[in-house]
């Protein structure tokens, strides 16, 4: 700025009460929506398996939690699917070890081992671009997706985006309901909008 203007009584322009105030209304309709948005997400997740009694061509879970492994492993004993992909790395046991256990626990066929396989991916859409590439490789026409209810929607998400050919079901699995899964369903939220952006946005396909 011209050090003269200042000693000719210049004065840089100040912002008007009236935008200060459209500014204002502008982040709290932002929040609004945010929370609103969060509240619908919320209420909108589903608890319980779609179709629970239809049989597919194969079964995908989602590492993250034990309890995901382990429940994917019990619905894939009951002889629904003739094969199990369990997408990702299990960072508290190793996931051969965890199978088998697993296994050793249920009363249930041993060889049912030789039909599952485990991918390597680290995050959910390496969860859904493995399980496409597991998918086509395998010839599967049709998949129970199963992961933690939360995580669902996000998931849901990815996997119709890369896996649109393939008959989809979505087996949610209960989380306990308590703070830390508050937590987690906020963070979930906050995951979802990034993905929703980043697949609508058409970054992916650049």
């Amino acid at each position: 700025m011209n050090l003269e203007k200042y000693k000719q009584g210049f004065k840089p322009k100040q912002t008007s009460k009236r935008q200060i105030k459209i500014s204002y209304i502008f982040v709290i309709v932002i929040l609004f929506f945010y929370i609103f948005g969060f509240i619908c997400f919320s209420n909108t997740i589903i608890h319980t398996p779609e179709f629970p009694d239809t049989q597919t061509d194969a079964i995908i879970t989602l590492t993250g939690e034990t309890k995901r492994i382990t429940d994917a492993i019990a619905e894939f004993s009951k002889g629904m699917s003739k094969k199990l992909f369990i997408s990702g790395i299990h960072r508290e046991t190793p996931i051969k070890i965890l199978i088998n256990k697993t296994i050793d626990s249920l009363n249930t066929n041993k060889n049912i081992i030789n039909n599952i396989d485990t991918g390597k991916a680290e995050n959910t859409i390496e969860n859904a671009l493995e399980s496409a590439k597991w998918v086509k490789d395998n010839n599967i026409k049709s998949i129970r997706v199963m992961t933690s209810d939360y995580h669902m929607h996000r998931s849901k998400l990815l996997f119709e985006y890369f896996l649109p050919n393939t008959v989809k079901i979505y087996h949610p699995i209960n989380s306990p309901k308590n703070l830390l899964t508050f937590r987690l369903l906020f963070s979930e939220y906050n995951k979802y909008i990034i993905t929703y952006i980043w697949i609508n946005s058409g970054l992916e396909k650049k």
